[in-house]
């Protein structure tokens, strides 16, 4: 059932206009980064090779790349959620969810795996267009390997923490408000804490940053998989509410 919940959300999604510009408009951003970084990296080539420096295309051209592609991710993921809970709620189809022959857990998962798989056509675009590199540049496959799957559990991560957010709200409006105030001030906490202040664990990029340098940790792969599912359960706690079981 789970998987008949995330296939109806992915065609919901899918059958939408938003999710056809969103994902044209982050390829077109994609595109021109990439583009962009790799006509700097050919004009300063030259004095790193006389600097006999470790730099490479995977340092100045796909890396800032990617940090450019999670913002995108945080800015397009809300948008594709602020349906998933809040709308139906809005449009009063939440009854009929809420009178399903399902369990509130088996609702939110679907909505999340529905959400995610909707994120994924962005990705892989992304992937396809920076790999396109290799045909003309030696990139380290492994560490490439490396920040996309950082990317791909990122955004499984994004969709937990979205739809629970949808879940909060009556309207999609303010689901889409909340969840660009939560994910973007995480983006930033970095930037505006100290590395020792406590709730920097929190920050978004120190637990991505090292998937890009070819990094896998344990804390990293810790703070996307126990706060994703505690926003799963967080969510499926809110439909169970709403259906009068607790």
């Amino acid at each position: 059932m789970i998987w008949a919940i995330a296939l109806h959300e992915w065609r919901r999604l899918r059958s939408s206009l938003l999710f056809w510009l969103l994902l044209a408009f982050a390829q077109l951003v994609i595109g021109w980064l990439t583009f962009a970084q790799l006509e700097a990296f050919a004009e300063i080539a030259p004095q790193i090779k006389a600097s006999a420096s470790t730099l490479g295309t995977m340092d100045l051209v796909i890396t800032p790349t990617l940090n450019s592609l999670v913002l995108l991710l945080l800015l397009a993921i809300p948008l594709l959620a602020m349906g998933s809970l809040a709308g139906e709620t809005r449009s009063g189809r939440m009854a009929l969810w809420l009178s399903a022959p399902v369990s509130s857990s088996q609702i939110i998962l679907g909505k999340t795996l529905g959400l995610w798989f909707a994120s994924l056509p962005l990705l892989l675009s992304a992937a396809l267009t920076l790999m396109a590199l290799g045909l003309g540049v030696a990139l380290d496959w492994p560490r490439c390997a490396a920040a996309f799957g950082g990317l791909v559990l990122f955004s499984l991560w994004l969709s937990c923490v979205a739809v629970l957010l949808s879940g909060l709200f009556d309207h999609p409006a303010a689901a889409l408000a909340a969840s660009y105030g939560v994910l973007l001030s995480l983006w930033l906490l970095d930037s505006l804490s100290e590395g020792t202040a406590n709730w920097h664990w929190f920050a978004l990029m120190p637990h991505l940053t090292p998937w890009f340098e070819g990094l896998v940790r344990s804390q990293d792969l810790a703070f996307f998989l126990g706060s994703g599912s505690a926003a799963v359960l967080a969510a499926s706690f809110g439909i169970a509410r709403r259906r009068g079981e607790i």
